[in-house]
């Protein structure tokens, strides 16, 4: 076991064979990073992902990723949109550091713990027992896995408490790299 490295671009996806990208770079109350969309023009196979009570399609032809790289925070979001631009979900990672060698595609170290938002169901946090893992493996100390399980349940307290404002401002976003 070891902790992913993965970046804006996603170049660690070679599933994707035809990607483009289009980033800003984001200085304002409340967001502080950058901010990119992905735009899935060809891939092997779609990736379908499944939950415990459903299944989902995250990646295919023109399926857009929105993704928030934030500076000085230990999350990285993920909005996921179908090739109608309809949303799918929400997926942030939990990580270990975000960073900025290159503003335009950021990366990040991934601590396993995830949180799924999504319009019709209830917030839920996965990989727990990957955490865990990486824990007992001594790839990331107690404090970090403390860490992690706080940034999660804040993410999901905030969002209970905004999830109007929070629509607001990722479909801000996806409509200003879309056009």
């Amino acid at each position: 076991m070891e902790l992913k490295h993965r970046s804006l671009r996603r170049d660690e996806w070679e599933r994707f064979t035809k990607k483009s990208i289009k980033t800003v770079l984001v200085d304002e109350k409340g967001f502080c990073g950058t901010v990119g969309l992905l735009t899935i023009e060809e891939i092997e196979k779609p990736l379908v992902i499944t939950y415990p009570n459903y299944q989902v399609t995250i990646a295919d032809k023109n399926y857009k990723w929105l993704q928030f790289a934030p500076k000085n925070e230990n999350w990285w979001l993920t909005v996921l949109y179908d090739n109608k631009d309809h949303l799918i979900e929400s997926y942030f990672d939990i990580t270990k550091i975000n960073y900025f060698t290159d503003e335009n595609n950021p990366t990040f170290i991934d601590m396993y713990l995830d949180v799924i938002l999504s319009i019709e169901r209830e917030p839920v946090i996965l990989d727990e027992e990957e955490l865990k893992e990486a824990f007992d493996a001594n790839l990331i100390t107690k404090e970090e896995y403390e860490l992690a399980f706080f940034v999660a349940k804040s993410i999901i307290k905030g969002y209970n408490r905004n999830k109007a404002k929070y629509y607001e401002f990722i479909d801000r976003f996806f409509k200003k790299l879309r056009s």
